[in-house]
């Protein structure tokens, strides 16, 4: 069998206790920056964890969910 690993890399993400702290103003802040202009969720990172358990052909692989803050 073969063993596939990737890993989900999640930016700013709204309601979770990380940002639960954060201003209002950091959060409109990290929007703006972003190519999307709206922060992901927690909900975009578990769509992508279920994509990727569902392939047997990708691996190696890093999915940024940032909403297009960072390009790789």
């Amino acid at each position: 069998p073969e063993t596939l690993v990737n890993c989900v890399a999640p930016g700013m993400l709204e309601g979770t206790r990380a940002t639960a702290n954060l201003l209002p103003d950091l959060i409109e802040r990290s929007a703006s920056a972003a190519i999307l202009k709206k922060v992901a969720d927690k909900d975009d990172c578990a769509d992508m964890v279920v994509t990727m358990c569902r392939t047997e052909t990708m691996t190696g692989q890093t999915m940024v969910i940032d909403a297009g803050r960072v390009f790789h």
